[in-house]
């Protein structure tokens, strides 16, 4: 895989930044509106005459506890993340520079493969990822990345699931919709440059319409 320079690494960095702090973004942004789960008027759906039980408030306080153990997780391994750079190269390697190109770097053999000619440079530089990949799965496992790295992806996935089950529960409130379209927001959308494309600018707009009915109940 090809990675272009530190800019755009940042810029993947954004997108895939985690979503309890998108949550807490939306919950700001609606604040005016004091709209927060289970703050919309509670105007529950009957069957037949009788409430149906609303089960949201509890699955979005185990989300939201989910999101909170994640962040935590990606901390940590941000943390031994840059204590490891601090001693080791990063496991990839520089590639040859066209002119007028930006500076690649590939992390695995068939990038290399792919984008340089045969030959010693293409031979040196299979050697040096090789070396580096070897040295940094060493001192990943030494200093509890490893570890650290299944423990946030064990998250990452509890809170997905958590998510699904939000979003697959029937609303009986106001409120609920609101919940259920805050946690689609913020485990979905894809980042802060997509947020006025379709359909993420649309269910925001939702959002905000449900915080004006709050404010005038």
């Amino acid at each position: 895989m090809a990675h272009h320079d530190d800019a755009d690494d940042a810029s993947i960095s954004l997108v895939r930044s985690p979503t309890r702090r998108r949550l807490l973004s939306l919950l700001t942004s609606l604040a005016a509106a004091a709209v927060t789960p289970g703050s919309l008027p509670a105007r529950s759906i009957e069957d037949n005459g009788v409430c149906a039980p609303d089960t949201i408030p509890d699955l979005f306080a185990a989300f939201e506890a989910l999101l909170a153990r994640h962040e935590a997780a990606l901390w940590r391994c941000d943390r031994l993340e840059a204590f490891l750079l601090a001693e080791l190269e990063h496991p990839r390697v520089r590639l040859p520079k066209p002119a007028g190109c930006l500076i690649r770097y590939a992390a695995d053999i068939d990038t290399i493969v792919r984008l340089v000619p045969p030959g010693r440079r293409r031979w040196r530089l299979q050697e040096v990822l090789i070396r580096r990949q070897r040295a940094w799965a060493r001192g990943a496992r030494a200093c509890g990345l490893t570890r650290a790295q299944a423990q946030e992806a064990t998250l990452d996935a509890a809170v997905h699931e958590a998510a699904a089950t939000l979003l697959a529960t029937p609303a009986t409130t106001l409120g609920d919709i609101s919940t259920k379209i805050l946690v689609l927001l913020a485990s979905q959308e894809p980042g802060g440059a997509f947020r006025d494309a379709s359909p993420w600018g649309e269910l925001r707009s939702i959002l905000a319409d449900l915080a004006r009915l709050s404010a005038g109940a």
